[in-house]
């Protein structure tokens, strides 16, 4: 009779391993499917991207089962899930510092998704994926990206046909035509056709920027080469090419010629700035005095918009918008000189942990790509809202996990393969 019991027992016990070990392996490869599903959505469809978002961040809990401990993780993931923690935590104790508002709760509902961070390391740590699976997926981005080109192509949508505001969406897009080119010069990488497919992928994220007509994007494709010369992505002659090809586009793009000769325009009386610059530097003004209300917490999450109304009301500007179409002066306004630090933290973080590995493609790719998005900050607020939030540390969670797991630390894409 014991023996008897004792084999039940043991049957009881290989069967629970055997359960548990299988409901942890499909709710993993789950809760990966889900994390590169919001990762091809931002390219094409904001809503169902942060949908997709926000069930990954409430299946993450269950996570806990398969969490690694602080210890197994490197220093430089480490801090970057701990830089993220920190400026959702401000951002919390900011919006119940100060009384809700409907623009407060909104911008709030955008930071909330720095709780992403930790989800998507440890989802890719367990599962770390292969450089055919983030070369594929990268490129599988650049396709969704032409799903709005074509629409509006078609006469289904707007400027961008997006449910994202067509600066993000084609910045986005543009941040992964580069990212994926980078990868296909990866000598490591053994895979035919990888430099045409690279190529392939840059003219989709460069037709999806075009096609959103956005300046700041544009403006940062010279600062992209230079730095793809530096890191020998590139050789010198293949730079020169490549800017002999954006001077023939532009010569002969009426589009482009009206978007970028339109920031400065002559009149009788000189020079003077567009209708949409001058009043980018009008709503920084009212970001410094929303700032001079509160130097180290800032004026609120809604503290800008709160600022225009009350000047609006003095007759003092004529114009009205909830942020200030500038990262550094929206979070000043907003979460002060500690929302500011906590920010530069997080960003600082992920280019001294790259520049450790700079002779990975992953790492000069991740160098380049939070480059991209400080270029884009300097005229929108792209780590201030979800969706650009969302892509951009999806981004660099695969970067960073791809520069400590995947065998690329000796690859130098100094030549092209």
């Amino acid at each position: 009779m014991p023996d008897s019991i004792s084999g039940i027992e043991e049957g009881y016990k290989i069967m629970r391993a055997f359960f548990t070990e299988n409901i942890e392996r499909i709710y993993s490869s789950f809760m990966l499917t889900l994390l590169c599903i919001v990762f091809l959505l931002n390219h094409s469809n904001q809503n169902s991207s942060q949908s997709m978002a926000t069930l990954l961040l409430l299946l993450s809990p269950l996570m806990i089962i398969r969490k690694p401990s602080s210890d197994s993780l490197p220093f430089g993931l480490r801090y970057f899930i701990a830089s993220s923690l920190a400026l959702f935590a401000y951002s919390l104790m900011i919006f119940f510092h100060h009384a809700p508002s409907e623009i407060a709760w909104t911008s709030m509902r955008g930071l909330s998704f720095y709780l992403l961070a930790p989800v998507a390391v440890y989802i890719l740590w367990y599962k770390p994926p292969s450089m055919q699976f983030i070369f594929w997926l990268t490129f599988s981005a650049t396709l969704f990206s032409l799903y709005p080109v074509i629409k509006e192509y078609f006469g289904h949508g707007a400027r961008g046909a997006t449910s994202a505001h067509p600066i993000f969406w084609g910045n986005v897009c543009l941040t992964t035509g580069v990212v994926i080119f980078i990868l296909s010069r990866d000598k490591q990488l053994k895979l035919r056709g990888k430099n045409l497919i690279g190529l392939i992928g840059l003219a989709m994220g460069l037709t999806a920027s075009f096609w959103s007509q956005t300046r700041g994007g544009w403006l940062s494709i010279p600062i992209v080469l230079i730095a793809l010369a530096l890191f020998r992505v590139v050789k010198v002659r293949e730079l020169l090419i490549a800017s002999i090809i954006l001077v023939v586009i532009f010569s002969t793009s009426e589009m482009l010629q009206k978007r970028l000769l339109a920031t400065i325009k002559t009149s009788n009386s000189g020079f003077h700035l567009d209708t949409s610059t001058q009043r980018r530097i009008d709503m920084w003004n009212v970001s410094i005095q929303a700032f001079e209300e509160n130097y180290a917490l800032g004026n609120g999450l809604d503290g800008f918009s709160r600022k225009i109304k009350e000047l609006r009301e003095k007759n003092e500007v004529k114009f009205y918008f909830e942020h200030a179409h500038n990262e550094v002066m929206e979070v000043l306004a907003s979460r002060g000189i500690i929302g500011l630090v906590l920010l530069i933290s997080l960003i600082s973080g992920l280019l001294l942990t790259y520049w450790r590995h700079r002779k990975s493609t992953y790492a000069i790719a991740g160098l380049i790509s939070t480059g991209q998005f400080l270029i884009y900050s300097t005229s929108e607020v792209f780590f201030s809202t979800k969706f650009t939030i969302t892509y951009f540390l999806i981004l660099q969670s695969l970067l960073l996990i791809a520069c400590y797991k995947v065998n690329s630390h000796k690859s130098v894409p100094n030549e092209i393969s």
